[in-house]
């Protein structure tokens, strides 16, 4: 019985984690085709303005990523010293997001850096997954999430 209750809210979870997660790719895509439509329009400050936010979405959705081991060993009771490499990882996300909005206005291969952040993290977290340390369902919402994530900061950085 307790078995039929676990599996219950682990779908359910599963369930929340992809309606959430893929509703979080809304202002990637939104923006992302807002400045492929604007590729063929005269109206520059939209596409600015979309560039702008599509560019400052992924530093913070970036960021998240980073948050997310800083939460896993913050919350493990059963935690190594060599955890600490995981904390020191954890902010990396979120300095490289910084850094590549920051740099932005004077360096168009700015979003190359979070490309390669995302693709740093996707790396990464399925290694946790492979692990067992996350839920395997994890796995094809990350691959999805980080393809949609990149494809967009490509649409930005060939803009």
């Amino acid at each position: 019985m307790a078995q039929t209750s676990i599996t219950k809210d682990q779908k359910t979870l599963k369930q929340w984690a992809n309606i959430l997660g893929y509703s979080g790719t809304i202002p990637f895509i939104s923006l992302a085709v807002i400045l492929l439509l604007d590729a063929s329009s005269t109206t520059p400050a939209a596409s600015g303005l979309a560039a702008s936010a599509l560019h400052l979405y992924g530093a913070i959705i970036l960021s998240f990523l980073g948050g997310l081991h800083w939460g896993r060993i913050a919350c493990n009771p059963d935690i190594k010293p060599s955890d600490k490499w995981f904390l020191i990882y954890s902010v990396i996300p979120s300095l490289m997001g910084w850094s590549s909005y920051l740099l932005s206005d004077i360096w168009q291969g700015a979003a190359l850096m979070l490309i390669a952040g995302f693709i740093i993290s996707y790396v990464i977290d399925i290694r946790f997954i492979r692990l067992g340390a996350w839920q395997s369902w994890m796995k094809p919402l990350r691959t999805n999430l980080t393809l949609i994530a990149c494809f967009s900061l490509t649409v930005l950085l060939l803009h």
